[in-house]
């Protein structure tokens, strides 16, 4: 693994610390379960670090995977399900899913629109009490790590494409 994934992955491992206790704490408002798919149909762009991640995954499934995952990305239009959503709407990367995949069943914070915060609709629905210490707090500290993760890496400006864009290309892997 490339001292950029092994960054990303410590990062990636903040974020999933930090959703877990909001997904104990709200379970019962929380809608997202191997089965749903929900998410998995909008067109998110990731950065080219998510997108080596991701290609790192494919690269590790089997062949015949790796050409279905390939093909759906090739083919790919806005609207239609992520290329890596499999048969009975599991992911086939989930290992290697970028940032947004791991956190989005929670309210989301952004720190250009501090004012709002975002969920799937089929999620939180009808909750009035969010602890934002609990949901706020460490997506700040997450927009801050990730700004850190770029310097340290001497990334300059994100190169965010779609993440079929990343798989599409991934035509090159072999089995060994």
């Amino acid at each position: 693994m490339t001292p950029t994934l092994q960054r990303l992955r410590v990062h990636l491992r903040i974020v999933d610390g930090d959703v877990a206790p909001v997904v104990a704490r709200y379970r019962e408002h929380i809608q997202c379960r191997p089965g749903c798919g929900e998410c998995c149909r909008q067109s998110f762009k990731v950065s080219e670090i998510e997108g080596e991640l991701l290609r790192e995954g494919l690269a590790a499934t089997d062949a015949s995977t790796r050409a279905e995952i390939v093909a759906r990305a090739r083919s790919y239009v806005p609207g239609a399900a992520c290329p890596a959503l499999g048969s009975g709407e599991t992911c086939l990367l989930y290992a290697h899913r970028p940032r947004i995949c791991r956190k989005y069943g929670i309210p989301l914070w952004h720190p250009e629109r501090p004012h709002e915060l975002k969920t799937c609709r089929l999620n939180f629905r009808g909750v009035a009490d969010l602890d934002a210490d609990l949901i706020v707090e460490p997506q700040a500290g997450w927009a801050a790590d990730w700004i850190a993760l770029r310097e340290e890496l001497g990334l300059g400006a994100q190169d965010n494409r779609t993440i079929a864009a990343w798989l599409a290309g991934a035509s090159d892997m072999s089995d060994g």
